[in-house]
């Protein structure tokens, strides 16, 4: 017969505090880093199986600490309780199962000895005997191990000791394993834990991976909440036929809760020595990021020059109406970017953007003070800063009844590059009144405008005005109608819309030779520019017009309005030829029709997707452009896509380009990923990569190997050739990754993103 009985509250909350503080301990998985999404851990396992919670002892008051047994003696001389026989000690949510216990009564002492468990819920801890010391408040288990109850943090611990600040764990382990045998381990010969401090200490510490020791750490500290903590993070290993070996082991720096920093020493064996910061901060209106990188005397290079990148990112909002934002990047020499890659510009980039800027917003005026420099790659003219440029916008009136009117205004400042007695001065001012009407079935627009520029230029070119100025009006006239049906096919019911629509633009000639070219180029010319009111994107061309555009636009959705499919084609009519151009005779127009411009996108199902994209000259009956994609994607770890795409005529070249990207799951540990681009015009491959990953839930290898074009921007620029014979580089990457002790957020569809021409979706449906 079970005896119940109850013992004083001195101990109750202590006990809480204990296995609270196990806890912490149990969940605090290794070294800090930068907060990331971590790799799925295992499923929980029965290394210590879990315990059914014993029923509540009949009549326990709060607080108090009632005991169970199937034998009970008291003794009153010493005011001791001796149990035997299934012992349970309950207290709420923590309990205590034993073969023995004994309870003094006068001192507050609990010794139990036999198929110690102990739990609360969270933790579960087996052992040979458990103290606790009643006066003193503190708990000792011998021989114990631990598991958590949701996750697989578990190990082992020669003596665990507890008191109401702290837990020591002597001869312990700690892994995330579910083996008996596991993967990786971290043994110590002390681990302490305070209740008041966010990290953890470990003495004597050593790493086991596959039963060999990898590393030891004579001292060493851990977070015990999710705190960041300043730490080494995962090492990389990578290899190219230019850098030759790279080990990088990255250290981040947790400087306040609003601040951090990460430092990331790297070798290259062909190279050098490089060194990269990142620091980073959050303020309540302020945001931003600094990086540096550098590399001193290049090995690989003959003239062993100093290389470099540096990156500012910050904006700011000063008040409600006053922001500000700043976004630079600077490279040592063009081939920086292709050599070591950025996450702040691409391999196939021909331009580092540089901006800085300040708005200013009130009721309906817009000021803003800009500054823009574009670094362009390679053998091009210099181009121009804006430093700065000033603009005021005004919308004095919007009625009800569409009409509304606009003043635009803008003082820019150019200065060459490379040339300081190259600069000019432009002012531009634009009124324009429009009125605008929109019902589900009709949408129209007139709108009037006049463009007045003022330039003071000052250049080597004697064909450039020092002073000149243009004034143009500009009338745009736009209407579209739209269509709607409702039908059923195969007891589906779907909806379809056509809006075909229609614009005329007149903006008259103006000689506009002796105006030079500061941020102006010619705009693309798909299905959403035949409706554009210019060609040129800046203001130093402004192309003459008389022409109307005529196109047509129709789109299905399912009962669910999730669309299936897009159709959009579209050309324009010149009723005069355009004579402006750009730097020569290239961008005016002789033909009285543009490029038939064309879009299709649709959906089958949920998982296959094509678009294609199309400019045909139908007087030549060539495709200038064209790009389609096939696409197959249940998820992130199942899509593959086939791509192909045609330019004519770039830089006297034609370019003609296949390409396949996939990544797929092979069960539930391996996973591939690869890409390739292949180049018809020259038959060659441009680009490839391909990925390999095995992941358990312990530890995940991924393997990389890939082969791209280096374009060697410098050799480009002291050349006479146009371009440089294409040279290739080969390379490997290798990462190991330890669950459990750190983050690792990337994904091999990550690192399809960082080669050349990168992932992305080949259309995106409004759904």
């Amino acid at each position: 017969m079970k005896r119940n009985v109850q013992s004083p509250r001195l101990t109750a909350s202590f006990l809480r505090l204990s296995l609270a503080s196990l806890a912490l301990l149990c969940s605090a998985a290794g070294t800090a880093a930068p907060q990331q999404a971590a790799p799925a851990q295992c499923p929980a396992t029965d290394r210590i199986a879990a315990y059914a919670p014993p029923s509540p002892i009949v009549g326990m008051q709060q607080g108090s600490i009632g005991v169970r047994a199937d034998h009970a003696t008291v003794e009153q001389v010493g005011n001791k309780a001796n149990f035997w026989g299934d012992v349970e000690v309950q207290n709420q949510q923590l309990w205590l199962f034993t073969d023995q216990a004994t309870i003094n009564q006068a001192t507050g002492r609990i010794e139990a000895r036999g198929n110690v468990r102990f739990s609360d819920g969270f933790v579960n801890v087996t052992g040979e005997g458990f103290s606790l010391d009643g006066q003193n408040n503190q708990v000792e288990l011998r021989q114990t191990r631990y598991q958590m109850a949701t996750t697989n943090a578990t190990g082992v611990a020669e003596t665990l000791k507890i008191d109401q600040q702290s837990v020591n764990l002597l001869g312990s382990t700690f892994t995330t394993c579910p083996a008996e045998d596991p993967a990786w381990q971290l043994s110590a010969e002390r681990i302490a834990v305070s209740e008041n401090e966010d990290f953890g200490e470990a003495w004597n510490a050593k790493f086991e991976l596959f039963d060999v020791p990898v590393f030891y750490i004579p001292y060493f500290t851990f977070p015990v909440n999710d705190k960041r903590k300043t730490g080494l993070l995962y090492p990389t290993i990578d290899s190219s036929s230019t850098s030759g070996l790279e080990v990088s082991l990255p250290y981040y720096f947790n400087i306040a809760a609003n601040m951090d920093a990460t430092l990331t020493p790297s070798i290259l064996t062909n190279r050098g020595a490089m060194i990269a910061g990142e620091y980073r901060y959050l303020f309540e209106r302020q945001q931003g990021q600094v990086n540096l990188e550098f590399l001193g005397s290049d090995n690989s290079i003959e003239t062993r020059p100093d290389r470099y990148l540096w990156h500012v990112n910050h904006s700011a909002k000063f008040s409600d109406r006053l922001s500000g934002y700043l976004n630079a990047t600077g490279i040592s020499d063009d081939d920086y970017i292709n050599d070591f890659g950025s996450e702040f510009a691409g391999r196939a980039d021909t331009s580092i953007y540089r901006v800085a800027q300040l708005d200013y917003q009130y009721h309906d005026w817009h000021a803003q003070l800009r500054s823009e420099d574009y670094e362009l790659l390679g053998q091009f003219n210099p181009a121009f800063r804006t430093m700065p440029q000033i603009s005021l916008d005004y919308q004095p009136f919007q009625l009800e009844n569409g009409l509304n009117a606009r003043w635009e205004s803008e003082l820019t400042y150019f200065q060459n590059q490379q040339r300081g007695d190259e600069h000019a001065l432009r002012l531009h001012l634009q009124p324009s009144l429009a009125l605008a009407y929109e019902d589900p079935a009709f949408e129209g627009l007139a709108e009037a405008s006049m463009l007045y520029t003022r330039y003071e230029q000052r250049s080597p070119n004697e064909q450039l005005a020092e002073s000149t100025g243009r004034t143009l009006p500009r009338l745009r006239l736009r209407g579209q109608v739209n269509f709607e049906r409702i039908y059923e096919s195969d007891g589906e019911n779907f909806r379809q819309t056509l809006s075909p629509q229609i614009q005329y633009l007149y903006v008259p000639f103006r000689d506009q030779s002796d105006i030079g070219i500061y941020d102006t180029t010619l705009m693309q010319d798909d299905y959403n520019g035949l409706f554009r009111a210019r060609r040129f994107s800046g203001l130093d061309r402004v192309a003459e017009a008389n022409q109307v555009t005529v196109g047509a636009s129709t789109q299905l959705f399912d009962a669910s309005e999730h669309e299936l499919m897009r159709l959009s084609i579209g050309q324009i009519y010149y009723l005069e030829n355009s004579r402006t151009g750009l730097l020569d005779d290239s961008a005016e127009i002789t033909s009285s029709n543009s490029e038939v411009a064309g879009d299709l996108a649709f959906q089958v199902g949920r998982r296959w997707s094509f678009s294609a994209a199309i400019q045909y000259d139908t007087e030549l009956n060539v495709t200038r452009k064209s790009q389609t994609a096939l696409e197959y994607r249940k998820d992130d770890q199942h899509l593959i896509q086939l791509s192909h795409r045609n330019v004519s005529d770039v830089f006297t070249t034609d370019i003609e380009q296949v390409g396949m990207q996939t990544v797929w799951s092979l069960g539930s540990r391996w996973q591939v990923a690869a890409n390739v681009y292949y180049d018809l015009s020259n038959d060659r491959t441009n680009d490839a990569i391909l990925g390999l990953q095995y992941q358990s839930c312990c530890w995940a290898l991924r393997f990389s190997a890939y082969r791209r074009i280096n374009r060697n921007l410098e050799f480009v620029q002291n050349s006479a050739q146009p371009f440089g014979q294409p040279e290739f580089d080969n390379g490997i990457s290798l990462q190991f990754i330890i669950t459990g002790l750190t983050g690792d957020s990337n994904s091999l569809i990550d690192m399809l993103q960082k080669s050349i021409y990168g992932y992305r979706r080949p259309f995106y449906l409004s759904n």
